[in-house]
């Protein structure tokens, strides 16, 4: 009688996190980052950033590097400007400069209209691993054949050479496999994209296909469109995986992800589509920002937009959704909630503390834009 009554409440509970679901969940984007001599593209988890960084021609022109070291020694070493080396086979002297890829901003901005397109709401994506990726583009021409020594210094330790960012979104071009159905008005069109008994069914899909779509409907494994087109043509489709990262040999680095803890009152909150806006509620929503990460709030405050009476620490800024073109008051005379955050133990990856502090943050400022969100780490 014991066990029925168990798994009665227990079968209760499922189904009441079941009509709590919230469908954002499979839009969830990691992060992680690779030796290029590394990468393995069995894996069906994790794929480039950008294509292109696994070309022929990536290692021609510039080196990417990944430098672990904190928001402070990021900027430090990029004001250095210039790293030396010399050619392993000749001896000459070579000069690279220190510069931030471009590429990856273009692609998260992408990402963002991307979203905006499938009306999927934007969810702060974690950049703490782009924000330490540098390219080293050479000053003068490289002769051919040239194998650059790079001479480090103090930085030897925490430089890893030929690096790619990975995270967990798969573009693939697609065909309609069916002929066009027209729908009752005879203009209208359906067109179908199988995507493939590949991925789980939990994953989200987000199509790329212009201007001319009027509505997208996802099934279990395909994509309709409804099109005002009358002849099919190729659509882009981005499959985002989710479950568990699968890892493969030489994948050592830590996750990012903007995956949030789950629990009944997020998931209750967000069925209601209410925000109850109390200190309990805004230190849950920051625990459940916090990832893999031994982080909590000690407190916060509201301060005039001067800041007066904040003492102790380096002020955090949540600056991670920069690219959106989010409208900033002007003059931004809001006032300042600032949080005060508390690191509980010691990670292998706390070079990136500081970064997924900024996480929260700006996940914060887009649902309190009514103050200019600030963090102090403790």
């Amino acid at each position: 009688m014991f066990a029925w009554t168990e798994a009665k409440y227990k079968a209760l509970e499922q189904r009441i996190r079941d009509e709590l679901d919230s469908p954002w969940e499979r839009f969830d984007i990691a992060m992680t980052a690779v030796s290029r001599a590394d990468y393995d593209p069995v894996n069906d988890f994790w794929h480039p950033v950008c294509a292109e960084d696994l070309g022929p021609d990536a290692g021609r022109e510039r080196v990417t590097v990944y430098l672990m070291a904190d928001d402070a020694g990021c900027r430090r070493f990029l004001r250095q400007g210039i790293v030396e080396a010399e050619d392993a086979v000749t001896g000459a002297p070579l000069r690279f400069r220190i510069e931030r890829p471009g590429r990856y901003r273009a692609c998260m901005e992408r990402t963002y209209a991307l979203f905006a397109a499938n009306h999927i709401p934007w969810r702060t994506v974690h950049l703490g691993h782009l924000e330490r990726i540098f390219d080293l583009v050479p000053e003068e021409d490289v002769p051919p054949g040239a194998q650059p020594v790079f001479q480090w210094g103090d930085w030897e330790r925490q430089v890893a050479e030929d690096a790619v960012p990975l995270w967990n979104m798969q573009r693939k071009t697609l065909q309609s496999q069916e002929f066009r159905r027209p729908c009752l008005d005879d203009v209208v069109y359906e067109q179908v994209y199988y995507l493939g008994d590949a991925g789980d069914a939990g994953d989200g899909c987000l199509v790329d296909a212009g201007e001319d779509i009027l509505s997208v409907r996802y099934e279990r494994n395909r994509v309709v469109l409804k099109t005002a087109r009358k002849t099919p043509g190729d659509v882009s489709v981005c499959r985002l995986h989710q479950g568990d990262a699968a890892g493969s040999y030489g994948y050592s680095y830590p996750v990012l992800s903007n995956h949030r803890k789950d629990s009944f009152a997020a998931r209750y909150i967000g069925q209601a589509g209410n925000f109850i806006q109390t200190p309990g509620e805004l230190m849950r929503k920051a625990e459940e920002l916090s990832g893999s990460f031994r982080i909590r709030v000690s407190g916060y405050e509201i301060l005039d937009s001067a800041g007066r009476g904040l003492s102790g620490g380096n002020l955090l800024e949540g600056d991670m959704n920069s690219f959106t073109g989010t409208q900033i008051f002007a003059g931004d005379q809001r006032s300042l909630m600032v949080f005060r955050f508390r690191k509980d133990g010691e990670t292998p990856h706390d070079y990136l503390y500081e970064s997924q502090i900024r996480y929260i943050l700006s996940q914060l400022q887009m649902e309190f834009p009514e103050y200019r969100c600030v963090g102090v780490a403790e």
